[in-house]
């Protein structure tokens, strides 16, 4: 009787669908009469509940169309994952010294960016940049964060 071996799927899609598990998901509000912008992105939905409430009261949340992206998720990648590997400003052309950057991944869930909302177009083409990351890219992500922490 021959044996069979399980098939595998070596292709990008086959190895990223072992993480289809992770989400990270992102909302932007902005405050008008502040004149702010914040990013915010979690891998569950359900932590945008523990951001604080009377810290964001008079911002609202910026609708997809308004951002000028169709989704605002990227499959297959752990926030975690993204600010690893692009830095705690995602890779958005932003000046430090305009930036707060409120880490909570480890704790609660969330990653806050609040800049003024002068930066707004920088702030969606970074989001842009990274909702619309090719497959490649994730794998690379991926691969580069599961190496960081097994080296830790």
């Amino acid at each position: 009787m021959k044996k069979t071996r399980p098939i595998s799927n070596d292709s990008l899609f086959g190895l990223l669908s072992l993480y289809k598990s992770f989400n990270t998901y992102i909302r932007v509000l902005i405050s008008e009469e502040e004149k702010k912008i914040s990013v915010q992105i979690t891998e569950n939905p359900a932590n945008w509940t523990k951001v604080p409430k009377d810290k964001y009261k008079k911002y609202r949340v910026m609708r997809r169309l308004e951002i000028g992206s169709d989704k605002l998720s990227i499959k297959f990648m752990k926030p975690d994952y993204i600010v690893k590997f692009y830095g705690p400003l995602l890779n958005i052309k932003l000046p430090p010294e305009n930036v707060v950057i409120d880490n909570h991944l480890g704790d609660e869930g969330f990653f806050i960016i609040d800049t003024p909302s002068k930066y707004r177009k920088k702030i969606f083409q970074g989001i842009d940049k990274i909702i619309n990351l090719s497959p490649q890219k994730k794998y690379e992500i991926i691969e580069k964060c599961i190496v960081d922490n097994q080296e830790d």
